[in-house]
């Protein structure tokens, strides 16, 4: 039992800092209004490289990775009534998390987690310690812990005769 609650996929872990790091720090390159999503859309690349043969069909983080940040990115760009930039961060990652736990909840049990984890990962990387490296890496960290716990529990599958 200790073992298990001991046991973490520390390889896991690092590519998926790696892979939002590398995703946003590539989105940064790029000078467009639009880098944010653009940016939202290389993390869902490199994260689904680091998903393969840990989800099925994980081309689909993809898809929804873009949809969600387009989604938070509109929303907070357009719709923003209020004054405080720490909002943008939790809307993001709200909207980019949900988008998210459609693919993780058929497959794993807890995934409710994933949106927390998505809004205070995305939160502390776009307001509180923004800058190009860290973002990605803070959102890594603490969305990686998440999926590395949430990997744990998948959830049953019934036999069908």
């Amino acid at each position: 039992m200790i073992s298990k609650i001991l046991s973490f996929d520390w390889a896991l872990w690092f590519f998926w800092i790696m892979a939002t790091t590398l995703g946003w720090f590539l989105g940064g390159l790029i000078s467009s209004p639009l880098t944010i999503v653009i940016s939202g859309f290389l993390v869902g690349i490199f994260q689904w490289l680091v998903l393969q043969g840990r989800i099925a069909r994980p081309w689909r983080w993809i898809f929804s990775s873009f949809c969600g940040w387009t989604i938070g990115y509109f929303i907070t760009f357009y719709g923003a009534l209020w004054e405080f930039e720490i909002f943008d961060g939790a809307i993001i990652g709200l909207i980019v998390g949900i988008a998210q736990w459609v693919i993780l909840r058929s497959e794993l049990r807890w995934t409710g987690w994933w949106i927390i984890f998505s809004i205070i990962g995305w939160t502390t990387g776009l307001t509180l310690l923004p800058g190009v490296m860290i973002t990605g890496t803070m959102a890594g960290v603490l969305t990686g812990i998440a999926l590395e716990v949430l990997l744990r529990h998948p959830r049953l599958r019934e036999i069908q005769p």
